[in-house]
């Protein structure tokens, strides 16, 4: 579980007492949830964001877009900046110095994603996605021995291709393939520095992270195969049926916000948008299906398959997929989420009133 404390039950060592009591095993949070873990008697993880930090909130250190403007995105400056990154790794090595803990999981380490964008009409912004072309990147890619023009320009053909502008798409692929790749290698960089800096400070700790599902990955430069090895625990965010309009990571919000981008193509028909979507998420969809009806929820079986694909790309290491708390379909949540190949099942985050409701459940769950 991921926290251990809400508005309605602000103690952390009663919420963890709560936890113990119906089965879990692990906490992951801040200071008092490990702290309210160690008390409790469950095994304790920290938990650490990554492109953000306190000197960094001014809106230079934002991403920038193929338009050269800045972009907030998930509380996050842009993903290449090296003294973001370095502050990040001070914060990480001061956290895997904490008494008790059993591992560091990071969250956010990652370029933005389709639903990341600030809520502007009822929806995320998708401009934060055509992001970052801000110096810092473009000469990170120079480095990197990708062609920085290229890629900007491949991206603004792409940005203007799903605004309904007359675009031969098909000539920019070579320069998009170069935009994705220089974003998977500048988040897999971040994240081998992550994992040495937790093991420098003690070998014997865990390093795991909160990581895209397979099916929207490489949407956002993470790599499951780059990251074998390095990362002990991958925690695939399998969220199928998220309420909020804001859901980044959570399918159905960025397969929906993927098709409303898809219906800027005016030379698209509605099969073609269901099918570009099947073919870059791997997920199947059916003619059907539309904004409206994604954004409602997946079929329960989807946790089954993203947690088979996550298992496929991670061998060795931990997999324990989070899914939803309040999942309507909560026991079969868990079923096909350990069908999958799950070690574990993670929750995110804490609510007292659903803990509740489903404790009865989960008590059987834990202990079947």
């Amino acid at each position: 579980m991921y926290g251990c404390a809400d508005e309605k039950q602000p103690s952390e060592t009663i919420g963890a007492s709560k936890l113990r009591k119906i089965g879990f095993e692990a906490l992951v949070g801040g200071k008092k949830c490990v702290e309210a873990a160690r008390e409790n008697g469950l095994d304790a993880y920290a938990a650490c964001g990554a492109y953000r930090g306190p000197d960094f909130r001014d809106d230079s250190w934002l991403a920038q877009d193929v338009h050269g403007r800045r972009q907030r995105w998930f509380s996050s400056t842009c993903p290449t900046r090296k003294e973001v990154r370095a502050y990040n790794l001070s914060v990480v090595k001061e956290i895997a110095g904490w008494k008790g803990i059993k591992g560091v999981i990071i969250d956010g380490a990652r370029f933005a994603s389709p639903s990341s964008g600030e809520i502007k009409d009822g929806i995320a912004d998708p401009d934060a996605f055509f992001t970052c072309f801000c110096p810092a990147c473009m000469n990170k890619a120079r480095k990197m021995g990708f062609d920085p023009v290229a890629m900007q320009k491949a991206a603004a053909g792409l940005y203007d291709y799903l605004h309904g502008m007359p675009v031969r798409i098909e000539r920019h692929m070579e320069g998009l393939y170069e935009w994705m790749e220089f974003r998977r290698l500048s988040t897999t960089e971040h994240l081998l520095d992550f994992a040495k800096t937790v093991k420098s400070v003690n070998p014997d700790l865990k390093t795991g992270i909160f990581i895209f599902t397979p099916s929207l990955n490489k949407l956002v430069g993470q790599h499951y195969r780059d990251l074998a090895g390095a990362m002990d625990i991958f925690s695939p965010m399998i969220y199928r049926c998220y309420k909020e309009i804001s859901g980044p990571a959570c399918l159905n919000v960025e397969l929906a916000d993927l098709l409303a981008m898809l219906q800027g193509a005016k030379d698209l028909t509605d099969s073609d948008r269901i099918r570009v979507l099947s073919g870059l998420t791997g997920l199947v969809l059916s003619d059907g299906e539309d904004t409206a009806s994604i954004r409602k929820g997946l079929d329960i079986e989807v946790l089954r398959e993203e947690t088979s694909r996550s298992r496929v790309q991670t061998p060795g290491a931990v997999l324990a997929p989070i899914i939803e708390f309040d999942d309507p379909q909560l026991e079969e949540a868990l079923n096909k989420t350990l069908e999958g190949g799950a070690d574990a099942v993670n929750f995110f985050a804490y609510q007292d009133d659903i803990l509740e409701a489903q404790a009865q459940l989960l008590q059987k769950a834990a202990f079947s």
